[in-house]
Parts: structure tokens; C-alpha cells; sequence
């Protein structure tokens, strides 16, 4: 009897034993038939273990060094062929692993196989990443830099990537539904999936898509933003008599391609909200979409860079609830030495009636800010702000994202600096290799199996 012989009999065993003590009629035979585990091509920090057996419901893999603990990944189900693909994630470069293969009959785990493999050098496109102080936050922080998107552990350590070479800035997040999107080269949205795949495109019905900010949805359904440019006489208010505005528009897409919803920036704001410096010249951006999230109740909060405005949007009506920050501002400030912020990015919910953000500013320093809102008394309350040390300072881009328990984390751009501050506003963590990259936004995600982001998971 051979090796491969041996374990499917050993396996009908203890599935008979299974069987018999509660099933009154035994299934049918499983059978394991074989399993290979090889470095994955887009990733050399990951594998792809590739189970193929007939009769059982799900496989999943364990896996470690001479150095570590093992680590278990979920347990993935049997397609229709039964085959099914378990990524190995998080590996270190150069490492040697066993990976073990587990297949699942009943809710019985049964070890199949176990085989070797090998993780690879990392790509010369990755800077050379570490960090700075203790950080016991779940999770990985994902991090959108000019080629690719890279996720780090908190020790710095890159644990994932992306390769899509980007030119300037890349965008890379991650999802409610467990998937990844960045920006292609042609301007695209991606989607990926946790082997890094490309597994289908995204973009806006009707208008050319923002790649700023995107949610998916854990229903699939996707909120983006989109351009509207129209030929508009400006002349009245200072600027050319054809002059090509182009304005915000908000949609919420359904999973098989329908709008659910629709918003357009022209037909809610006057181009006078738009300083009078930024209304002349042949184009002219009204708006500049470039955040978006959503509310504990359900609406939109939408920020709008060229205005320095953050805009509170009825998400089924489509009406304005409030507006908070630049001209057409209806929030008093109140704590806050600067009194007003401006060209803000990576607008984040930081609990009920709190929002945070990256307060660009027009000169150093830029800031990661936190305000308590009170609509009805229509004022804003700094609670938190974080200036890095020295001023760092950058005109575009970052972002910001909130932790459960109080911290922040603030990507400054241009600049690349990375930094996690806690609710006092004091420094607590930072990633170092970055500096000088263009950081586009940093986010914490839950899992490298289940990426939703800790902040929109439940969304």
C-alpha cells in the first residue's frame, strides 16, 4: 500500500467512526486526492495551496517555521469541481514553511498532507519599511504608495502587497465584502482579491470615475464619486466666459450595476462657495470630491477639498443636512488656535457626531484633527489634533483612519510620513522608510483573510 493509499484509508475511518456515532445513514465516500502548495506569483509572501478532494465540505491549511507558533488560515469550501484554492498569507521573505492541509467533513477536521514551502525576496519597488514604538492595535496597516498597495504588521514588516505601478500615487484599500480595489495606470479601479488577482473593474454609471475614495459594501453594492464637467459662464463672477467646471458627483451602485442613488455637487452649491482665486482660468474645480463615509445613521458625510468643506448629505433624499467648513460654513469653531481648516483629505467617523481628517492646511504645518459636531447648536468642537514633530507639511493628498480605541493614524501625503496618535493627540507609533514617498492614505485592516478595514467593517 502506498503513502497516498495509506492516508485515504486512515481518513475513511475516522469518517466511518464520525458517521456511525450520529448519522443514522453513513455519507457518501469522502476522498482526499491530492493537494499542492506553491509561492504565489503576484505575491512572494504568500501561497496558494490547491486542495482537490471529493466528499468533504471545506479545506484550509496550517502553517509555520522552526521559529514560530503555527498559524491556521479560515477554512475555504469545495467548488462545484471539487477544488478549491486556500491562500497561505503573511509569510517572511526567504522563509522556509510546512504547510499542512486540512479537509473538513461533518465539522471534523482531518490532516491530509503536508508539504514545503518556500517565500521569495521582496521586490526592489518596496522601500525598506520598519516602525517605531509599540502598537498593540489588531490587525495590519494597508498603505497606497506609488507602485502598489503594501500592508505591514506592527512591527513594520511588509506582510502583503500589490504590484500596479501607478506613476504619481497609487490608491489601495480595502473592503467591507473582503475585497482590495487600486488604481490602475490607465485610471481604472481594480478590484483584487486576497491573492491579489484582478477579479473585475469598478467605476461610475454615466460620469468619469474619482479613484479618491470608494466603499464596498459587505452586500457588494459600491459608493463612489465621479465627475461632471460643463462648459459654464463665469465671467459674472470673475472667472472666463467658457470656462470648464468640473463638479462632484456621488453615486451608490448596486452589486449588478444599477444606481441606487445619485448626487451632483451643481445642483446643491453655488459657484460663488468656490473662492474667487480658484473660479478663473479655462478649468476650474468646483469641488474636488475627495472623501467619503458613512454615518451612524446612515447618511453620507462627503468632503470637498477645493471648498474645504465636509458635507453632511441625506443618503435617500439627497438633501443637504449641513455644511462644515469654508465659505458656505455653518459651524462655529470652537477650541481650535488655527479656527478653521482647509484642502482637508481622508475624512473618517470617529464615533457619534465625531469626525477626523487630515487638515492639509496651505502652509506648515498640516494636522490630523478630531471635532465633536452639535448640529443643533451648530458648533465644532476641536477634541484632538496632531501636528508630527518637525512640522511636516503637505498641500495634497494623505489621509487618516479611526481606531476602536482612540488612536488615529495620519499619512501626510507628499510628505510620507506615517504616524499613529492617540486620542490625547500624542504620538504613539510610526512607520519609518516611508519618509519622502508619496503616501497617498493609510488604513488598518481587521485580517489579511477578511480585509475589511476596522473602522468600515460592519458597513
Amino acid at each position: 500500500m502506498n503513502r497516498a493509499e495509506a492516508r485515504r484509508l486512515s481518513l475513511l475511518v475516522v469518517l466511518a467512526a464520525v458517521a456511525c456515532s450520529g448519522d443514522s445513514v453513513a455519507p457518501s465516500e469522502p476522498t482526499f486526492l491530492g493537494a499542492t502548495v506553491e509561492q504565489n506569483p503576484l505575491n512572494v509572501l504568500s501561497g496558494i495551496l490547491t486542495v482537490e478532494a471529493v466528499g468533504f465540505d471545506s479545506a484550509s491549511a496550517r502553517y509555520w517555521t522552526g521559529a514560530e507558533e503555527p498559524r491556521s488560515t479560515p477554512a475555504y469550501p469545495f467548488a462545484s469541481d471539487s477544488t478549491v484554492r486556500v491562500p497561505v498569507l503573511g509569510l517572511r521573505e526567504t522563509t522556509s514553511y510546512q504547510v499542512e492541509t486540512i479537509v473538513y467533513a461533518g465539522g471534523q477536521p482531518l490532516s491530509a498532507d503536508t508539504a514545503t514551502l518556500n517565500s521569495g525576496l521582496l521586490p526592489s519597488w518596496i522601500p525598506g519599511i520598519g516602525a517605531l514604538g509599540s502598537d498593540t492595535t489588531p490587525g495590519f496597516l494597508a498603505i497606497s504608495i506609488k507602485d502598489g498597495g503594501v500592508i505591514v504588521n506592527n512591527e513594520g514588516r511588509v506582510v502583503w502587497y500589490a504590484h500596479r505601478p501607478g506613476g504619481v500615487l497609487n490608491s489601495f484599500q480595502s473592503h467591507a465584502n473582503g475585497t482590495y480595489t487600486l488604481r490602475g495606470q490607465d485610471g481604472t479601479i481594480n478590484v483584487l482579491n486576497v491573492f491579489g488577482e484582478d477579479i473585475g473593474t469598478i467605476g461610475c454609471v454615466g460620469f468619469e470615475s474619482r479613484f479618491h475614495d470608494v466603499m464596498i459594501l459587505a452586500d457588494g453594492s459600491t459608493w463612489m464619486m465621479c465627475d461632471d464637467t460643463r462648459v459654464m459662464d463665469l465671467s459674472a463672477i470673475g472667472g472666463d466666459a467658457a470656462a470648464e467646471v468640473t463638479a462632484t458627483v456621488i453615486q451608490h451602485i448596486s452589486a449588478g450595476g444599477q444606481v441606487l442613488f445619485q448626487w451632483n455637487a451643481f445642483d446643491h452649491f453655488e459657484l460663488t462657495d468656490l473662492p474667487a482665486e480658484d473660479r478663473a482660468g479655462p478649468s476650474v474645480n468646483f469641488t474636488h470630491g475627495n472623501a467619503l463615509e458613512l454615518d451612524t445613521d446612515g447618511n453620507l458625510l462627503a468632503s470637498f477639498r477645493s471648498l474645504s468643506e465636509i458635507t453632511k448629505i441625506d443618503a435617500t433624499s439627497g438633501d443637504v443636512i449641513w455644511r462644515f467648513g469654508g465659505l458656505a460654513s455653518e459651524f462655529t469653531i470652537l477650541n481650535d488656535p488655527k479656527g478653521a481648516f482647509q484642502r482637508q483629505h481622508g475624512v473618517r467617523l470617529a464615533g457619534p457626531a465625531q469626525i477626523q481628517f487630515l487638515d492639509n492646511g496651505t502652509s506648515a504645518p498640516s494636522r490630523m484633527v478630531r471635532y465633536l459636531l452639535n448640529p443643533v447648536q451648530h458648533t465644532a468642537l476641536l477634541v484632538m489634533s496632531f501636528e508630527d514633530s518637525p512640522a511636516t507639511f503637505t498641500p495634497v493628498g494623505g489621509g487618516t483612519d479611526y481606531y476602536p480605541n482612540g488612536n488615529g493614524v495620519v499619512s501626510f501625503g507628499q510628505a510620507g510620513r506615517v504616524v499613529e496618535a492617540d486620542a490625547a493627540g500624542n504620538r504613539a507609533w510610526e512607520l519609518t522608510g516611508v519618509d519622502g514617498l508619496y503616501v497617498f492614505r493609510a488604513e488598518r485592516i481587521a485580517s489579511l483573510y477578511d480585509p475589511g478595514t476596522l473602522s468600515r467593517r460592519d458597513r
